[in-house]
């Protein structure tokens, strides 16, 4: 029972958190995706123009903080020894609990932060004044992609957001205070160790290693699907450890 998963019940167990999500998440979320709009109004006020490329990584640095701020803020309670009692007596298998979990954490979050980001962004750009000129996620780069680096773009961007979000999800289910800032110390800690390690390839090639021509052409549409799948790898054991923790979580 404690490893099935039925359709009908995890649509329960999704209806439920929803109004929890909302509940313990929304503003926040709004404040987050309302993020754009502070450096508009600085721009405004200062009469400066700023580049669509810093406004790109001002959204995608929305998206970041919503990724690591969603689990605490809405299952922040789950394995604690008296409120998280009720997380624990849902009507669902402890497979189920972590598809909603990731559902709303992995997909929902991030989707809803980029999508609302980008279209405040765009908001402020269609105002005649302002130092938002140009739409965002518009530049010569995503209308010239071609098919095949588009769906590279979309591997690398969906791989970082679950690595991201299995850390912050686990982290969450093993701390029980300060989830958050807990976590993202132990994030830093296994992001740099991750660069130690790319960074290790990067040496070895300054030094001519491997290197012709073919092999560095290669390398150059290789390593993005290589960062990919080392990010895949590490959601993977991050949200499988997640649901062992789920599932063997003592109150």
């Amino acid at each position: 029972m404690n490893n099935s998963f039925d359709f009908k019940r995890f649509g329960l167990v999704v209806a439920y958190d929803r109004k929890r999500y909302f509940r313990n998440f929304g503003i926040t979320l709004i404040v987050w995706i309302s993020v754009p709009i502070m450096f508009w109004v600085s721009s405004l006020v200062f009469g400066f123009e700023l580049p669509v490329e810093v406004r790109e990584s001002i959204i995608f640095f929305v998206v970041a903080m919503t990724l690591m701020s969603a689990p605490s803020r809405v299952y922040g309670k789950a394995n604690l020894p008296r409120e998280g009692v009720s997380f624990a007596m849902l009507p669902a298998t402890s497979l189920e609990k972590f598809f909603n979990m990731f559902l709303y954490c992995s997909i929902i979050t991030p989707v809803v932060a980029l999508l609302g980001s980008w279209l405040v962004d765009s908001l402020m750009t269609l105002l005649p004044f302002g130092g938002f000129k140009e739409f965002s996620m518009m530049d010569d780069f995503l209308r010239n992609i071609s098919f095949g680096d588009f769906m590279m773009l979309i591997v690398s961007l969906t791989t970082a957001s679950w690595a991201v979000s299995s850390i912050f999800m686990l982290g969450n289910m093993v701390f029980k205070r300060r989830k958050a800032a807990k976590t993202f110390a132990w994030f830093l800690l296994i992001v740099f160790s991750i660069s130690m390690i790319l960074q290790l390839f990067q040496f070895w090639n300054a030094f001519g290693m491997w290197i012709t021509e073919t092999s560095y052409n290669l390398n150059q549409r290789f390593l993005p699907w290589l960062y990919s799948a080392v990010q895949m790898i590490i959601a993977i054991v991050f949200y499988v450890l997640t649901y062992r923790k789920i599932k063997t979580q003592k109150y």
